[in-house]
């Protein structure tokens, strides 16, 4: 999620000469890497807080410290929700500044947008701070509307991709009538 919202930022603000050697190399050194050294920190500070733990009959390997373990998931996670949450405001930003360049259809530019903001919305991930809403004392609606969102996520993205990619054939489909 974090790399989709690198990604994003490169597309939206560097549009120009963005070429950078092995960016595909470095993005895979980013997103498996710092994880990674996260793991390895927490093994090097402690050997202890990293082992086997017993779940449903099974053993997998996990941090076994429970104040080690709420403080590195919901760290890394709140950063990264952070991170793509500002990346999602400046976005609906630069649009609304290019919708007041725009004196088009109004009704069919706020149907863009705001289908692009609900699609941005589910690839940056931002559905799952849901479940960081939900820790702690479980709320109800709250549960369902994070089972519900996440679990369509795919689907949400491939609409906004057929949406996206149907709006690109229609100037086309006129020009050739």
């Amino acid at each position: 999620m974090g790399l989709e919202a690198i990604q994003l930022y490169r597309m939206l603000w560097l549009v120009f000469n963005t070429y950078t050697r092995h960016y595909l190399l470095k993005l895979c050194l980013l997103g498996w890497g710092l994880p990674a050294c996260v793991v390895l920190i927490i093994v090097a500070v402690n050997p202890g807080n990293y082992g086997p733990v017993l779940d449903s009959g099974s053993s997998m390997c996990w941090i076994t410290n429970m104040s080690v373990k709420y403080s590195t998931i919901i760290g890394y996670f709140a950063i990264l929700m952070l991170f793509n949450g500002a990346i999602l405001i400046s976005v609906v930003t630069k649009m609304v500044l290019l919708k007041s360049l725009n004196n088009g259809n109004k009704k069919r530019h706020d149907c863009r947008a705001t289908c692009s903001v609900l699609g941005l919305t589910c690839g940056l991930g931002l559905t799952w701070g849901l479940g960081f809403f939900s820790m702690g004392y479980t709320n109800l609606p709250i549960i369902y509307a994070f089972c519900i969102l996440n679990s369509f996520q795919g689907f949400f993205l491939f609409l906004w991709i057929c949406f996206i990619r149907f709006q690109q054939r229609i100037p086309l489909l006129i020009k050739e009538a």
